[in-house]
C-alpha cells in the first residue's frame, strides 16, 4: 500500500532541505508550537508575520507553511553560530517566521540609501558650538597616557608627596572628545562629579548618570537617562527611534534631570520632510528637524506607524525646544573617536544588520555578520575593554532585553560596520 502525503506536505520554500525538515517534523512542530505561544501576538502587532491572502493558502497550508519557516530560521542560527562563537543565537526570536529576505524588506525597508555616507556631505553639518575648545583645562584628559605631574600638584611647593593621587589616571567620564573630537565639543554643565578618585576603586562610580565600571567601562543604559527600549514595527523608523532617543538622554544628562523627557518618534516621522518616514531616513537630518521644529511628547503624540504604512504629518501638539544645537558626525572608523564620545552621551551608528546574525540573535558578544552594507541605526549606550552595548528598537523581546554586545574593533568599519556612520546630537 502507497502511502500518500496529505496535500500540504510539500516544500513551500526554495531552497529548503525538504529530506532533512521531514525527519525532524515532530520537534519542528514542537517548536513551532512553543514559538507560536511567546511571540505570535507580538508579531501580529509589529506586522512581522508573513501575509497570507485566505484564496491562496488554506489555514492548513499556512500552518504548514510556518512551519517550514521555522526550520529555515533553525538553519540561518546555525549559519550566525559557526561565525560568531561567544554569541547565543535561537529560534525563539520575534524574526522566525520571516525569511531573512523577508526580514531585510520589512524590518529594514531599504533604509540603507539614506544612511550611507556617501550620501552625508551634502548635508552641511551644523557646527554650532564653535570654539569651546578652550575650555578644556586638561589637555588629554582620557587617556591615562599623559599623566601630566606638573597640573595636578601645583600648590604644594615643597613636593611633600613624589606620586601625588590625583595623577594617575583621573576617571573624567565627561571628557571632551579626542582624537578627531575635539572639534566641536563644550562641556556646558562640567558635572564630572567625580572628585580626583585617585585609585582605580573596584566599586562603580557614578558619574553624570553614566555608570562608569572601570577606567575603561560606561554603561548608559544603567542610567535614569535612558528610555525603555521600543519597537519600530514594520515601519523604517529606526532613524527616528535612534535620534530621538539620542537627544532625550544628552538633555537628561546635561540638565542633570531624575529622568528623560519622552519625546515624539511618531513627529520626526510623519513631519520631517527631509527624511522618508517609514521609507528610511538620515539621523542628522533629524537632529536638524529637531533643532528647528522642537519635539513633541511622545504622550501628546503617540507611535502609531507599526504597519509601515504612508504617514501624514499630525504635529498640532505644543513643541518643546530640546536645547540642541546642532550635531557632530564622528570620523569614519574612528573607534577611538567612539569611546571617546560615549564618556559623554550615547551616540547615534548605523550597522549591516539584513542577515542571520541579527535576525536569530538572543544574547553574547557578536563579532561578525555576513552582510557588510549599513541599512540599520541604532543607538550605542555604552562601552567596555571588549565590546559595545547598542540599543536596538525592535522591543525588549530581541536580543538581551532589546539590546546587542558588539566586539569592539579598531581596524577597518568595525563589527558589522558600526564604525561606518557615527553621529550624536550636540547641546
Amino acid at each position: 500500500m502507497i502511502e500518500v502525503l496529505p496535500v500540504n506536505a510539500r516544500p513551500m520554500h526554495a531552497g529548503i532541505n525538504y529530506e532533512r525538515y521531514l525527519t525532524e517534523i515532530d520537534n519542528i512542530k514542537a517548536e513551532t508550537d512553543e514559538w507560536k505561544a511567546m511571540f505570535e501576538k507580538t508579531c501580529k502587532e509589529n506586522n512581522w508575520m508573513p501575509e497570507y491572502s485566505t484564496e491562496e493558502r488554506s489555514s492548513v497550508d499556512q500552518d504548514e507553511d510556518l512551519r517550514q519557516r521555522i526550520f529555515m530560521s533553525k538553519q540561518d542560527v546555525l549559519e550566525a553560530q559557526a561565525s560568531n562563537p561567544n554569541a547565543h543565537f535561537s529560534i525563539m526570536t520575534p524574526f522566525s517566521a520571516l525569511t531573512k529576505e523577508e526580514f531585510a524588506s520589512k524590518v529594514l525597508n531599504s533604509q540603507w540609501h539614506w544612511t550611507i555616507p556617501a550620501t552625508f556631505p551634502s548635508v552641511a553639518p551644523t557646527p554650532v558650538v564653535p570654539a569651546p575648545a578652550p575650555v578644556i583645562p586638561a589637555p588629554a584628559p582620557v587617556t591615562p597616557a599623559p599623566t601630566p605631574a606638573p597640573t595636578p600638584a601645583p600648590t604644594p611647593a615643597p613636593t611633600p608627596a613624589p606620586t601625588p593621587a590625583p595623577t594617575p589616571a583621573p576617571i573624567p567620564v565627561t571628557a571632551k572628545p579626542r582624537t578627531a573630537a575635539p572639534r566641536t565639543y563644550a562641556p556646558v554643565t562640567p558635572a564630572p562629579v567625580v572628585e580626583p578618585l585617585v585609585k582605580k576603586s573596584s566599586t562603580p562610580v557614578r558619574t553624570e548618570k553614566a555608570i562608569l565600571k572601570t577606567a575603561n567601562s560606561v554603561d548608559w543604559s544603567a542610567s535614569k537617562c535612558m528610555s525603555p527600549v521600543q519597537s519600530q514595527g514594520q515601519c523604517g523608523s529606526c532613524w527616528a527611534f535612534a535620534s530621538v532617543a539620542a537627544v532625550e538622554s544628552l538633555q537628561c544628562i546635561k540638565n542633570g534631570q531624575s529622568g528623560i523627557n519622552k519625546y515624539s518618534e511618531q513627529q520626526l516621522v510623519g513631519c520631517d520632510t527631509k527624511n522618508m518616514g517609514c521609507g528610511g531616513g538620515a539621523p542628522v537630518y533629524a537632529y536638524e528637524y529637531i533643532q528647528k521644529n522642537g519635539l513633541c511628547s511622545e504622550s501628546a503624540l503617540p507611535y502609531t506607524s507599526s504597519n509601515g504604512g504612508a504617514v501624514s504629518c499630525s504635529a498640532s501638539c505644543s513643541k518643546s525646544q530640546t536645547g540642541i544645537t546642532g550635531y557632530e558626525r564622528i570620523n569614519e572608523g574612528d573607534e577611538a573617536g567612539l569611546v571617546e564620545a560615549l564618556k559623554s552621551q550615547p551616540v547615534v551608528v548605523a550597522v549591516a544588520s539584513g542577515n542571520a546574525a541579527w535576525k536569530q540573535y538572543t544574547g553574547g558578544i557578536m563579532s561578525t555578520c555576513e552582510t557588510t552594507q549599513v541599512d540599520h541605526a541604532v543607538l550605542v549606550v555604552g562601552y567596555d575593554d571588549n565590546t559595545f552595548k547598542v540599543r536596538n528598537s525592535w522591543g525588549e523581546n530581541w536580543g538581551e532585553a532589546g539590546y546587542v554586545r558588539m566586539a569592539r574593533s579598531s581596524s577597518g568599519m568595525g563589527t558589522c560596520g558600526m564604525l561606518t556612520d557615527m553621529s550624536r546630537p550636540k547641546m
